[in-house]
C-alpha cells in the first residue's frame, strides 16, 4: 500500500481518498483477525477519523458487561447470499472521473474504490442504459433517430457514446476487482420507441416491443464484446415516475409482465444471453408491483428478483415482499444521499449508514447508492435532482487543475464493502433499532464474520458484542461506525430471545430452502383485526385471498355522505361514493400521518367488509390504515382493524354494526391519497364452499419472544392451495398461490 510522511499525514489526511487511505496499514482479502481476537476499523466524522485501524478487542468467556446492551451474534443462522455494494457510473461520474482527472489521479481514485487490497473493494455496479438526469450533454439512447422517424431493425444501434469513457472506467473496475457485478437499467428506451417521441415521459408503444427486446439484447452483446458482461437488467429504471423533465417511461405492471414474458424473456434466450431480469427497480411503498410479477406463474418464472429503491416507503417492505415470496431476492438499486439529510459530515453518514445496515437486515442482496461522482455543485445534471450526493466530489481548483474527495457515502460503503465479501451470508444479530445501537453481521466465504455497528443515538454508548459462549465490550462515540472483523468456528449456542426474531424454514420441491423470518416489528406491516381480546392478524401476499364463509352483499350508497380531513378542490369527497370509479376523492397534499376519510352511511348497518379502490390513482393509497366504527360520529374508541394499504385495500372487519366509519392514514407519503371508489360489504348468509387443494402446501407454527403466537402456509407447489383457516369462531377459505407463504398472528389486545 502507498505510503506517506506523518508530516503530510497530519496536513492532508482530508484532501484525497488516495491520502486517507495510504494512512491504513495493509489487509488481507478477508480483513480478518487471528483467533482469538477482533479487529476493529472505526469511522467517526465529528473527528475526522475515517475507516482508522484501532487496537484489536480480545475475546473472553464469561457474562456481559454489567449495565452494557449486548449485540448478539449468531452464525449459525444463515440469511441471504451478499452480491456486492457500490454506485453507478453515471454519464456524469464517467465524464468527471475519466475525463477531468490525470491518468494517475484516475488510476489511484479506481484503486481506492474498487481494490480489495488498496481500497474499499467496492463489487456491484448500476449502469444506465443511455441518459439519465445526470448526463453531461442532454439525452442521447444507443439509437437515436430525427424527430418523426424511426429505426425498426435497429440498423443504427451502437453504444460509441460508451466508449469514450464509461466502458474504459467498468474495464479498469473490472480488472481491479475481478468480483465486480455489472446490472443495466434503462431511464427511457428511444424516444421514437415511445408515445411523444421523446425520451422525458410518456409509455412505449406497444408495436415497439419486439424492437426493444432487441435493443437489450444488442446493448447485452455489445458490452459483453466490450469486456463488461451484465449479470442483471431491469425493464425500467422507476416505472411510476413519469416526467416531462428528463428520461423517463410510465410502464404499469401489467405492462412490464406483457413486455418480460412476451419479448425481452425469450428474447434474450433465443439469443443465449444468460442475463437475469430483475422486476420494478422503484421504491419500498408500491410493494404490488413486483408481487404482482410473482404470482403471475410466466412472469415467476422470467423474473429472478426485485430492485428497490430507497425515496418512499419503508425499507421493511423488502422483508414483507421476501416472506410473501421467499424464493424471490431482494437488490437495493439505488439509493442517493443529499442535501434533504442536512450538509455535515455526521448527519450525512448517518443516512448511508441506515442504507448499508438495514437494506442488509431486511434481505437485500446488494446496497448501491448513486452517481459514483459529482462536481462541487452535484452536477452535471440533466434537469433531475438537485442535491444529489455523490460517492466522491470531483471538484475544480482555483488553479483549473482537478481533484476529488470522498464523502459520507464512500466512508459508509466502506464500513461494509472492504469487509464484506462477494457471496457472504448475513447471519442473524438483533439491532436496537433507529436511535440506537444499530448492526448487521456476515459471514464471508473464507469463514471470517464481519459485524457492522453505527450508533444513531446522540451519546456514547457501551455495549457487549457475544458470539456464542464468547463476549468482548467496545465504546462507540454518538454518531460513529465500526466494524469487527474475527475468524473461527461460534461455540456455543443462542437463545432464540437474545436475536428477537424466528426463522421457518420450508423446503421447495428442488431440494433448495424457503426461510420465512419474523419479528414482532412486522405485525405493522400486515392486516389486523381485532376480536375480543385479541388482535388477529394475516399477511396477503398479491395473488392471495381469504373469503368469509358467507358470501358479502354491497351496502346500498343511498343516503350516504362522505367528509374528509382535507380534500383537492377538484375531487372532493363526494367523488368517492358516486359508483364512478373514473372519479375520485383526493387529499389534495402528500399523504400525512392523521389524514381521515369518514363515511355516514346514513343509518345503522352490520357489515364486515371496507374496500377502497384506488387503482386507476396507481401508487395513491394510504400506505398505513386504521379502521374506527362510531354510533353518532364523535365517539370512535378503539380501532377495530389496522394494517397496510395497496391499491385495492379490502379490510376485512369483525361483524360490525355502526353508523359512521373513518379510515385514518398513519404514514407519510409524497403521493396524494386518493379513493376512487368505496364499498361497504355485508354477509348474505349465502354458505360458500372451497375444495382444500394444493399437493405443495406445508403448514408450521412458532411463537415470538413476546408471546405473539404464529402459523405460517408456504405453498412449494405449482398450483395455487386453497385451505382453511379458524379465525375467531369462524373459518375462513384462504387461496394462497404457488412460490407464496402466508403468516396468520396472534396476539393479546
Amino acid at each position: 500500500m502507498r505510503t506517506t510522511t506523518r508530516q503530510w499525514r497530519r496536513t492532508a489526511l482530508a484532501t484525497t481518498v488516495a491520502a486517507l487511505l495510504a494512512t491504513l496499514p495493509a489487509l488481507p482479502a478477508s480483513a480478518a483477525a487471528v483467533s482469538g481476537n477482533a479487529l476493529v476499523w472505526l469511522t467517526n466524522p465529528s473527528t475526522g477519523t475515517y475507516l482508522s485501524k484501532q487496537a484489536p478487542v480480545t475475546w473472553k468467556t464469561g457474562s456481559a458487561a454489567a449495565g452494557s446492551s449486548t449485540i448478539t451474534v449468531d452464525t449459525t443462522r444463515k440469511y441471504q447470499q451478499m452480491t456486492g455494494f457500490g454506485a453507478s457510473f453515471t454519464d456524469s461520474s464517467a465524464w468527471l472521473v475519466g475525463t477531468k482527472l490525470t491518468t494517475k489521479q484516475r488510476n489511484a481514485l479506481m484503486r481506492d474504490l474498487f481494490s480489495r487490497s488498496d481500497g474499499i473493494g467496492l463489487s456491484f455496479l448500476r449502469q444506465p442504459m443511455g441518459a439519465t438526469d445526470f448526463t453531461v450533454n442532454g439525452n442521447y439512447s444507443y439509437d437515436d433517430m430525427p424527430a418523426g422517424e424511426s429505426d425498426p431493425t435497429l440498423a443504427n444501434f451502437s453504444i460509441d457514446h460508451d466508449r469514450a469513457y464509461t466502458i474504459p472506467l467498468l474495464k479498469q473496475a473490472r480488472k481491479l476487482n475481478p468480483q465486480l457485478t455489472v446490472m443495466a437499467t434503462p431511464w427511457s428506451p428511444p424516444g421514437w420507441m415511445k408515445t411523444g417521441d421523446t425520451m422525458n415521459g410518456g409509455q412505449i408503444k406497444p408495436a415497439a416491443y419486439p424492437q426493444l427486446a432487441d435493443y437489450f439484447a444488442k446493448f447485452l452483446k455489445a458490452y459483453k464484446a466490450a469486456g463488461i458482461p451484465v449479470r442483471y437488467v431491469t425493464p425500467q429504471n422507476e416505472p411510476l415516475n413519469n416526467t416531462s423533465a428528463y428520461p423517463s417511461t410510465s410502464l404499469t405492471a401489467d405492462q412490464a409482465k406483457t413486455f418480460i414474458n412476451d419479448y425481452l424473456a425469450p428474447t434474450l434466450r433465443k439469443q443465449h444471453l444468460k442475463t437475469g431480469i430483475l422486476g420494478y427497480d422503484h421504491n419500498w411503498d408500491v410493494t404490488s408491483y413486483p408481487e404482482s410479477l410473482y404470482t403471475d406463474a410466466a412472469s415467476a418464472k422470467n423474473v429472478a428478483g426485485t430492485a428497490w429503491h430507497c425515496y418512499a416507503g419503508d425499507v421493511s417492505a423488502q422483508t414483507v415482499v421476501h416472506n410473501d415470496y421467499p424464493n424471490k431476492p431482494a437488490f437495493q438499486s439505488e439509493c442517493s444521499g443529499g442535501t434533504w439529510e442536512g450538509t455535515g459530515q455526521s448527519t450525512t453518514f448517518a443516512g448511508t449508514m441506515d442504507n448499508i445496515i438495514n437494506g442488509p437486515r431486511n434481505w437485500a442482496q446488494s446496497i448501491i447508492r448513486w452517481n459514483i461522482a459529482l462536481d462541487g455543485s452535484s452536477g452535471p445534471t440533466n434537469n433531475g435532482c438537485q442535491g444529489c450526493r455523490p460517492v466522491v466530489t470531483v471538484s475544480q481548483n482555483a488553479d483549473g487543475t482537478y481533484s476529488y474527495k470522498p464523502t459520507a457515502d464512500y466512508w459508509g460503503l466502506a464500513q461494509a464493502s472492504k469487509f464484506v465479501q462477494p457471496g457472504a451470508r448475513r447471519v442473524a444479530s438483533n439491532s436496537f433499532g433507529k436511535g440506537d445501537l444499530e448492526d448487521v453481521a456476515f459471514t464471508n466465504p473464507d469463514g471470517s464474520t464481519a459485524l457492522i455497528a453505527y450508533n444513531s443515538s446522540t451519546a456514547e454508548r457501551t455495549f457487549t458484542v457475544r458470539w456464542g459462549n464468547r463476549t468482548f465490550t467496545y465504546t462507540l462515540a454518538a454518531g460513529a461506525a465500526a466494524t469487527f472483523t474475527w475468524t473461527g468456528t461460534q461455540q456455543g449456542s443462542t437463545a432464540p430471545s437474545a436475536i428477537g426474531s424466528v426463522d421457518i424454514p420450508f423446503r421447495n420441491s428442488d431440494g433448495s430452502r424457503a426461510l420465512i423470518s419474523y419479528d414482532s416489528s412486522l405485525l405493522a406491516q400486515q392486516p389486523q383485526v381485532r376480536v375480543g381480546d385479541q388482535w388477529l392478524g394475516y399477511t396477503l401476499p398479491t395473488g392471495a385471498s381469504l373469503t368469509a364463509p358467507t358470501g358479502e352483499t354491497a351496502l346500498s350508497r343511498d343516503g350516504w355522505q362522505a367528509t374528509a380531513s382535507a380534500s383537492s378542490s377538484d375531487d372532493p369527497p363526494s367523488k368517492a361514493i358516486d359508483g364512478d370509479a373514473s372519479t375520485r376523492w383526493s387529499s389534495g397534499h402528500g399523504m400525512q400521518p392523521g389524514d381521515w376519510f369518514q363515511l355516514d352511511l346514513g343509518s345503522t348497518e352490520t357489515f364486515d367488509q371496507l374496500v377502497l379502490d384506488s387503482t386507476a390513482s396507481s401508487g395513491d393509497f394510504a400506505r398505513q390504515y386504521e379502521v374506527y366504527t362510531s354510533d353518532d360520529g364523535t365517539n370512535w374508541g378503539e380501532p377495530v382493524a389496522t394494517g397496510p394499504g395497496s391499491t385495492m385495500t379490502r379490510i376485512l372487519l369483525p361483524k360490525s354494526t355502526a353508523r359512521y366509519i373513518r379510515v385514518v392514514n398513519k404514514a407519510g407519503s409524497g403521493s396524494w391519497w386518493s379513493i376512487h371508489d368505496v364499498s361497504v360489504l355485508a354477509p348474505d348468509g349465502k354458505a360458500t364452499s372451497s375444495t382444500g387443494k394444493g399437493s405443495g402446501l406445508q403448514r408450521k407454527s412458532a411463537t415470538l419472544p413476546d408471546g405473539t403466537r404464529l402459523q405460517v402456509a408456504y405453498n412449494s407447489g405449482t398450483s395455487a392451495a386453497v385451505f382453511g383457516i379458524p379465525w375467531g369462531s369462524t373459518t375462513y377459505t384462504y387461496r394462497l398461490p404457488a412460490g407464496a407463504a402466508a403468516i396468520f398472528t396472534t396476539r393479546s389486545a
